[in-house]
Order: structure tokens, then C-alpha cells, then sequence
């Protein structure tokens, strides 16, 4: 079976949905997504566009420039109809052209979102390809990149934003396998 696709340095793509791009913009930590030890992360053009907030597009817009997010464009035939299919299933624009990237490419998918949207990633490409938040902060924890308590506090702050978890410490997660959910 193949696994999921990775960057010439061995970090595995990651097509990030607007919902996870927020969150690290909103506590002024899109480093945590640029130089992650574990994926290497991208956006397409309609989750670029969906960053409105003019300090959070200059950020994002400086972190495409460096080459630490990628800009991917949708033009592929199959990814075309990835995307109107699942803008039809009805996923939100932004998270259909994350997921029809990753599906096609063999990509991991970041999305914070429940309900359909979590069916269709499941679904597509499997729990194990399926990033969130949390997930990417406990992997931060586990690489030695955040302790506990810088990881609770982003935690803190975004539960401040209304993203709330169903954890009260990133400590409660260490002795769980994997980068999946939080």
C-alpha cells in the first residue's frame, strides 16, 4: 500500500484548510505550521483568499514568499471534479479545495471542522491522513518544539477566539499514539 506523499526533506504534505491556518494566524504562530518538523504544509488559492484579516493576510502572504507554505493552484482535471464534487456534497469552498488536493496528490488533509466535512476527510483518505489543531500542536509537544505549557496557552487563547477542545491539558494527550486529533 502506498503511504501519503512527502517532501523531498521527508516531511509529509499537508493541504491546510482555512479553519487550522485561522487558528495558528490568530495567536501569531504560523511558524509552528511553516517550519514543523513533521509536514510541510500548503494552501490553495481559495483558502488564501478566505484570509481576510490584513495583519493575518501579511502574514501568510511573508510565509508563502519564504517558501515555508507552499501556494498550490488547482488545475488538475481530477482535481477540478474533486472539488465541485465535494462543493456539491456541500463542503465549505475552502475546505473542498484542501481536501480535493490532498485526495488527489496522496496529501494529509488539516481541518478542524465536524460533522460532513470530518465524514468526507475519513471517508477519502482515512483517519490517519486527517490533521486538526490539536493534532499539530501535540506534535509540536512530542518533537520537542512547544512544551506543555506554550502549547496550553495557544490552547487558552483560542479557546478565548471560541475553539474550544474537549481537554483541559496537552499533558492528558502525551501517552496517546499518534498526530491525530486532540
Amino acid at each position: 500500500m502506498i503511504g501519503p506523499a512527502r517532501a523531498p526533506d521527508g516531511r509529509l504534505f499537508v493541504s491546510c484548510d482555512t479553519s487550522v491556518l485561522l487558528n495558528f494566524l490568530n495567536v501569531r504562530r504560523i511558524d509552528l505550521l511553516a517550519h514543523h518538523p513533521d509536514y510541510r504544509f500548503a494552501v490553495t488559492e481559495d483558502v488564501r483568499d478566505e484570509v481576510r484579516t490584513p495583519e493575518q493576510r501579511s502574514a501568510l502572504d511573508q510565509a508563502i514568499e519564504a517558501g515555508d507554505i507552499a501556494l498550490e493552484r488547482i488545475t488538475d482535471r481530477k482535481e477540478l471534479a474533486l472539488f465541485a464534487e465535494l462543493e456539491a456534497a456541500p463542503v465549505d469552498r475552502g475546505e473542498a479545495s484542501a481536501i480535493a488536493v490532498a485526495e488527489n496528490r496522496r496529501w494529509c488533509v488539516a481541518v478542524d471542522e465536524g460533522g460532513r466535512t470530518r465524514r468526507e476527510v475519513e471517508r477519502r483518505l482515512g483517519a490517519s491522513r486527517h490533521l486538526t489543531t490539536p493534532g499539530i500542536l501535540l506534535r509540536c509537544i512530542q518533537a520537542g518544539v512547544l512544551s506543555v505549557e506554550e502549547a496550553d496557552a495557544i490552547k487558552d487563547e483560542l479557546a478565548q477566539k471560541r475553539f474550544r477542545v474537549r481537554f483541559g491539558s496537552f499533558a492528558e494527550l502525551l501517552d496517546m499514539p499518534g498526530p491525530g486529533d486532540g
